[in-house]
């Protein structure tokens, strides 16, 4: 028996002792230390509560920035633009957008996959079959990867999500990094807003090669897990070789989204200690938050439980 409640408490231990991607930012003049938390943004906000050091820091500061801190009614409206996204113009269906033999592909791919059977006069929009086979495949993905959340979703369970609600909660003010007029102006990642005549090639050169595109989305599942098991580990290391392709993948985005984070940051940590949290990948290469705020004169460490 007591051999067991060892083991137990050995396993909490671990748990704890290094899920944790939190830096401390202290030095130019900063007479308290801010902190920032990298994140995987589809992971459970419950996480949280596994790290001390984390909860430590939170109590130290008094304000978070968070990558967006989107209102309800943002969050609504989002939706609705997306709903109205995903349908063709009045009288067009997807049957005037493709040849009979590319509706016949999509047909039966669409069989093969969900089981269900559609007619030429159905009025999705190309890009909005191209998400639905993305779902399927993260949902296969899922399968395979259970530690993983739905992502590309608005949710008040994910990590992000759930920082901002605690910070709330404790009466901690609660700012933004990125411009809500310029998130507003990205097109949907899920290309739904593309032009019709390169939706249909798109959705034509998936069908062409589903095999080979469902195996590539697996494939960036399959990092993700890697990386992941880095961020779990607190392996920042690991995590920085693995997980640069997230830069590689739109690097004038990431990089150019940290330039324009570096001056808020900065007046935020000089008005009041602040907790920054954002997606590790911004992080990551010369052009990182961790290297920008090193080059502006700061010290920036990962802080570790003490064992």
């Amino acid at each position: 028996m007591k051999k067991a409640i060892i083991a137990t408490l050995f396993c909490l231990v671990a748990a704890t002792t290094n899920a944790q991607f939190l830096f401390r930012i202290s030095g130019k003049g900063l007479k308290e230390p801010s902190y920032m938390l990298g994140t995987i943004h589809t992971l459970s906000g419950s996480l949280l509560d596994s790290i001390p050091e984390y909860i430590e820091a939170e109590a130290q500061c008094r304000q978070l920035y968070a990558e967006q801190n989107l209102s309800d009614q943002q969050v609504i409206s989002q939706v609705k633009t997306t709903t109205k996204d995903i349908f063709l113009p009045d009288s067009m269906t997807i049957g005037d957008l493709l040849t009979t033999e590319q509706f016949n592909m999509l047909r039966g791919k669409v069989r093969e996959v969900f089981n269900k059977d559609i007619k030429p006069k159905v009025n999705l929009k190309p890009s909005a079959f191209m998400l639905m086979f993305n779902h399927a495949i993260e949902a296969e993905a899922m399968k395979m990867y259970p530690e993983f959340s739905s992502s590309g979703t608005i949710d008040s369970t994910r990590i992000d999500a759930t920082s901002i609600e605690r910070a709330i909660q404790r009466g901690m003010t609660v700012g933004h990094l990125d411009d809500l007029a310029r998130m507003d102006s990205i097109p949907n990642t899920m290309g739904l807003t593309m032009e019709l005549d390169a939706s249909v090639d798109s959705l034509v050169s998936i069908l062409n090669n589903y095999d080979e595109y469902k195996q590539k989305m697996l494939d960036v599942w399959k990092i993700l897990a890697e990386i992941t098991d880095c961020w779990m580990k607190g392996d920042y290391d690991s995590f920085a070789s693995r997980g640069i392709w997230l830069i590689s993948s739109n690097p004038v985005d990431v990089r150019g989204r940290n330039k324009k984070w570096i001056p808020k940051m900065q007046a935020a940590m000089k008005q009041s200690p602040t907790m920054f949290v954002f997606g590790a990948a911004h992080l990551l290469g010369e052009d990182g938050i961790i290297a920008m705020l090193k080059d502006a004169g700061y010290k920036v460490k990962q802080v570790k439980r003490n064992k």
